[in-house]
């Protein structure tokens, strides 16, 4: 694998994306998919949206150790800080199931850039996503798909030259990609008779105001057990100092005595 410096800079000025192989074994893997499965057959209030052939879970980081540990896995964090900054946080983590004959979503970039009126703003970089796959990705069940150095145009995706330009990413279960969030991309068609699951993790400047929220999907026990790794990524810190300053603030503030400020 490449030492971190390479991989942050091939995000930032390569191709816009790595891959970093096999971080989970295969088994830690298989457990998770079933797992996120069975949540979206049940159907759970309120953490799960459905279109189409796909569904997108949230609230994740209470429901098995494997995800805490995917989004602040080491590897991870160490490139994702080479690109954004050791006090960057987690704006969205979620699940997307692909079913069988799903089709694309289509070429897109991530938030906050969608969100703006392109040209894009090349600096500062305010996203880079992980993609988990939780099985093979291949080229039949809907790999995700990129282009290549199309960060650095700064555009909304061109479909004509997104789909001349385009390719498969696959890799093995476990892996996980990591990408630049102005590099185009998109699904492909899931031919295959199987979902498709991967886990997204969207991580952007602490300035950035979070897509998702993830700390208020995070029930009090998991978060007082939070490594302080999480705890930054979920804004804890950030939020708790806020919190403070607002109760400082207000025990500042004198009471009035009969309609009149008793400090007059």
């Amino acid at each position: 694998m490449q030492d971190t410096a390479s991989l942050s800079e091939e995000i930032v000025h390569g191709k816009g994306y790595v891959l970093l192989p096999e971080l989970f074994i295969p088994r830690k893997i298989a457990e998770a998919r079933l797992h996120l499965l069975k949540l979206a057959t049940e159907e759970p209030t309120g953490r799960i949206l459905k279109s189409d052939k796909r569904s997108r879970l949230y609230r994740l980081l209470d429901e098995a150790e494997i995800f805490e540990q995917m989004v602040q896995h080491p590897q991870v964090i160490e490139v994702v800080e080479a690109v954004l900054g050791s006090d960057m946080t987690l704006g969205g983590f979620s699940a997307h199931i692909l079913y069988p004959g799903a089709t694309n979503m289509g070429a897109h970039v991530d938030y906050p850039y969608f969100t703006m009126k392109p040209p894009y703003p090349a600096t500062p970089i305010m996203e880079v996503q992980a993609i988990w796959m939780m099985e093979d990705f291949t080229e039949t069940n809907g790999a995700p798909l990129f282009a290549a150095n199309t960060q650095k145009l700064c555009q909304f995706p061109d479909p004509k030259r997104f789909a001349e330009s385009a390719h498969k990413l696959t890799g093995k279960a476990g892996s996980v990609v990591l990408s630049h969030g102005l590099c185009w991309h998109d699904t492909s068609i899931n031919y295959s008779n199987q979902p498709r699951v991967s886990v997204l993790g969207n991580y952007n400047p602490k300035f950035i105001r979070p897509l998702e929220n993830p700390a208020q999907q995070v029930s009090p026990t998991v978060l007082e057990q939070a490594s302080p790794k999480l705890k930054q990524l979920l804004g804890y810190e950030f939020q708790t100092a806020i919190f403070k300053d607002v109760q400082r603030l207000q025990s500042n503030i004198v009471p009035e005595v009969d309609g009149v400020n008793s400090e007059c």
